[in-house]
Formats: structure tokens, sequence, C-alpha cells
């Protein structure tokens, strides 16, 4: 699913300017890094790359995944965007791309990329589509906000995906309004 919003080349050239302030990906960063000791990550819905490159510049092995053909355009023209594997579409991209070897440890939705799903067959989709492109045992970060699924309904299509849901935490940045769910790839 794109959002017609960061399709438009004008649109995307600006996004980084009109927010500025990635300081919430830190926590992110953390977690994946600290926390998981990740070497790969698969960054779904990766709009202009900032994430992507924030954990390429640590060392790790990084694809980033948009439909979104000029969010991808600005995130390719970025300084360090050499150490990343930039793919246009959706995460059937990602599956036909024989590249993807074993699996990742980590996949993340940051920001808004799990309300971007509203019909549930896409979501459910994009789920199954994230624990398959995992490796065994490997973990889905995402971040979601309270008006679009409750905390349940997620945690829900979680385990209908493959996913065991055993961290569910307040996001540092917005506390009470938004949830960061850690669910490991159940085998």
């Amino acid at each position: 699913m794109v959002d017609a919003i960061f399709s438009e080349p004008r649109l995307a050239a600006v996004y980084d300017a009109l927010d500025p302030d990635r300081s919430d990906l830190e926590v992110y960063e953390r977690i994946v890094v600290d926390e998981l000791g990740a070497r790969s990550v698969l960054d779904i819905g990766c709009g202009t790359g900032t994430f992507a490159l924030m954990l390429a510049a640590r060392g790790l092995a990084v694809t980033g995944v948009d439909p979104a053909s000029a969010s991808i355009d600005v995130a390719r023209a970025k300084p360090g965007a050499d150490a990343v594997r930039w793919l246009e579409g959706t995460l059937d991209a990602v599956e036909a791309d024989a590249s993807t070897g074993s699996g990742f440890d980590v996949a993340t939705m940051t920001a808004n990329v799990a309300q971007v799903f509203v019909d549930e067959r896409d979501w459910a989709s994009t789920l199954g589509a994230a624990r398959r492109l995992l490796r065994p045992g490997g973990t889905l970060v995402l971040e979601s906000r309270l008006r679009f699924r409750s905390r349940e309904a997620i945690e829900s299509s979680l385990e209908t995906a493959g996913f065991e849901c055993p961290d569910v935490r307040d996001a540092p940045d917005r506390p009470g309004r938004e949830w960061v769910f850690l669910a490991r790839r159940a085998d």
C-alpha cells in the first residue's frame, strides 16, 4: 500500500526538513543493537531512510523497503546510502530478492508504518511476510498508536501470524499514547 503523499517527489524531498528531530528513533536503535544484538535488519516502510542509515552507520546489514519510489529516491541520495540495500515495493519485493539469505535478525516498523495498514487483510499479510523474512527466533519491533488497533487486537494478530509477543512497552516519546511491541518469531 502506497501513501500518496510519500509518492510525490516534491513532498518526499521536504519530509526530513519538516520532521528534523528524529531522536525518537534512538530508542529503536538501542533495542535493535544493544538489546537484541542484531546483525541484519529489515526496515519495513523505511521512507526517506533515516533509521536504516542510523543502523548501517552502526555496522549492521540493513535492507530498507518502501512502496513510495520518491521516498526511496531521497534515501538513496543521502550520505552513507551505499551501505543500505534499498528496495522499492512491499515485502513481496524483499521475498523475491534472492540476496536476503537465511533471514533477518530483526524487522522494524517505526513511526507511522503500522498505521498504514487499515485493511485487516493487508495487515495480516504484512505480518505473515515479516515472519517469513525473519530468521528462526528473529524479532519484529513495531510501534502502534492507540486509535488504530487496540493492544489486544495487535497481540492477537501477531499470534495469528506466528509471533510470540513477550514484550509490550510504552513508547518513550509518547507514553500512554503508543506501544512498542517486540514479537519473536515462534518456531
